[in-house]
Parts: structure tokens; C-alpha cells; sequence
């Protein structure tokens, strides 16, 4: 590859680092989303600033050519990032039925509440009375 077409790649890609750091620190991505993409793109700077390890790759990993073991490559990674999403995806299934029990169960204290309320209003109107009960029993005594 031509040291052209390297530095091109180089700069795209430092681009790309810079917004993704934008991104992460005006809360738009997870740090760990961010630190998945900054070794992403850290690998594919290293490789565009070192072509020949391309090829050294590829002959360790067999008899492929350079753009084969890189597209391998980056189908691998997308696989692998696709189900870290899945398992992010599932958390938030259980938040939000948590969120649910939690609703549930704020309506149902404060029905209990209410019930609370209406008894501590009625026993309070029944000690009242029998307290004005009392007070007419002894102004009645001599």
C-alpha cells in the first residue's frame, strides 16, 4: 500500500477517534462502548501504518489473502459486537420489568395508605365521640 493511501487512511481514522471522544464526553456513549471502539480503531491505525503486518498476518493465519483476513476480521469483530449489544439489550429487559414491579408496587401502597387513612379517620371520629360521651357522663354527676 502506498504511503499516500496509508496517511489518507490514518487521518480518516484519527478523525473517527476524535469523534468518538466528542461523543463520550458529551455523554452520547458509554465508556465502555467508547473503549470498544478506541481499540477498534487504534488496530486499524496500526495496520494502516504498517501494511507489511497485513501480510505478515495473513501468512500466520493461513493461506489467505490480506483483504480476505481483513474482512474476516472485521465480520469477527461486528459478530462479537452484535451480542455485546444483545446483552446490553437484555439489561435493559430487566429494568424496565423491574420498573414495572415498582409501579406496581407504589400503587398498591398507596391504596394501603388510603385504607390507613380512612381507618385513622373513622377511629378517630369513634375516640372523639366517646370522649364527648365522657365529658356529658360527668357534667351530669353532681
Amino acid at each position: 500500500m502506498p504511503l499516500q493511501s496509508s496517511l489518507i487512511i490514518t487521518v480518516i481514522l484519527g478523525c473517527l477517534v476524535g469523534w468518538l471522544l466528542w461523543n463520550f464526553f458529551h455523554k452520547r456513549l458509554t465508556a465502555g462502548q467508547t473503549l470498544f471502539w478506541l481499540i477498534l480503531l487504534a488496530g486499524g491505525e496500526i495496520l494502516a501504518l504498517f501494511p507489511r503486518l497485513v501480510d505478515t498476518l495473513a501468512f500466520i493465519w493461513g493461506d489467505l489473502w490480506p483483504v480476505s483476513w481483513i474482512t474476516f476480521s472485521a465480520l469477527t469483530v461486528v459478530v462479537f459486537y452484535l451480542l455485546y449489544l444483545t446483552v446490553r439489550l437484555n439489561r435493559f429487559g430487566k429494568i424496565n420489568e423491574l420498573a414495572r414491579k415498582i409501579a406496581y408496587m407504589e400503587r398498591r401502597l398507596r391504596a394501603l395508605e388510603e385504607v390507613e387513612q380512612q381507618l385513622s379517620a373513622k377511629n378517630g371520629r369513634d375516640i372523639t365521640r366517646q370522649q364527648d360521651g365522657l365529658q356529658q357522663d360527668e357534667s351530669a354527676k353532681p
